[in-house]
């Protein structure tokens, strides 16, 4: 993003002759963006509107997915800030980035940053943090919770019946955010002393070059923070899935030898951590998260 100038307030212009959007303060820089036409439907409509579109829509109308995938996410990362508020889902991943704030870095990313949480845990520990997602929907949120500006969403309590909730949480000033694709992110290599990964490894097609990214990203002497509970999507080949029956095993022994990596990395911390995400009043799915942190050895 060093070579990207923002020419007006809706584009970045890149040296090449590309145009990048800008859309609600958030550059959109991947090599095809997709236009987000269920946020751009949502920017016209009134609030009060929502509730009568999430009971009239479809079970599987792209609003109605939209509505349910935020509120999720919404309660996972700030159910602790909202009203009325629910269990914190990242409640122990939340605390273990927080742990890391009294060791400053000057700069650190996190890649696949949903609704900002662990970016805002993040700023704490840093003088400048990055949050990286493919999902603007998702992105806009996080923009404007880290602004200190309320987010309402649509909380399910069962079937189609939801109920109003709302998240907030104080201004953080320290932080960009970037719609882009984590498997090729617009950052500069070699940049970051901390770099963040949080359940995202088994979600992307590639996972070995994820952690490619991850370590391209880390400059030398710095930290990566991987979690995941190799939950492995349906798009991701059998031949690219890490480990085997034995993936915590193996990510573990790719950071310490450096295998595929540009350096080898000290693992410093290793956990298994409960990660939930509540579906209704009467369901939350509850994933058991490896969760590594390795520093990466060099000068």
């Amino acid at each position: 993003m060093r070579t990207l100038d923002r020419r007006s307030g809706a584009v970045l212009a890149c040296g090449c002759g590309r145009r990048y959007p800008v859309v609600d303060g958030i550059p959109i820089v991947m090599t095809d963006p997709l236009p987000d036409l269920v946020g751009a439907v949502e920017r016209e409509l009134p609030p009060d509107v929502t509730a009568l579109l999430v009971e009239t829509a479809p079970e599987d109308a792209p609003y109605s997915r939209l509505v349910d995938h935020l509120a999720v996410y919404l309660d996972a990362h700030w159910g602790d800030r909202a009203d009325p508020p629910v269990a914190l889902g990242a409640h122990a991943l939340v605390q273990k980035i927080a742990e890391r704030s009294s060791a400053r870095v000057k700069l650190a990313v996190e890649l696949g940053c949903s609704v900002g949480r662990i970016v805002a845990e993040l700023a704490a520990g840093a003088d400048h943090v990055v949050g990286l997602d493919i999902q603007l929907a998702t992105l806009r949120r996080a923009r404007h919770l880290l602004a200190g500006a309320p987010v309402g969403y649509a909380r399910r309590v069962v079937g189609r019946h939801f109920v109003p909730a709302h998240a907030v949480t104080e201004p953080v000033d320290n932080v960009s955010l970037v719609c882009g694709d984590a498997l090729d992110p617009p950052l500069v290599h070699g940049f970051y002393d901390r770099v963040v990964a949080l359940n995202l490894l088994d979600n992307v097609a590639q996972p070995r070059q994820l952690l490619a990214v991850v370590d391209g990203l880390c400059a030398p002497g710095g930290e990566v923070i991987l979690a995941t509970p190799y939950a492995w999507q349906s798009h991701v080949a059998e031949a690219d899935r890490i480990g085997g029956d034995a993936p915590a095993r193996e990510l573990v022994a790719l950071l310490r030898e450096g295998r595929g990596l540009g350096a080898p990395y000290e693992i410093v911390d290793e956990a298994t951590l409960t990660w939930d995400l509540r579906r209704d009043a009467r369901c939350t799915i509850s994933y058991r998260t490896h969760y590594v942190r390795a520093r990466k050895r060099g000068t």
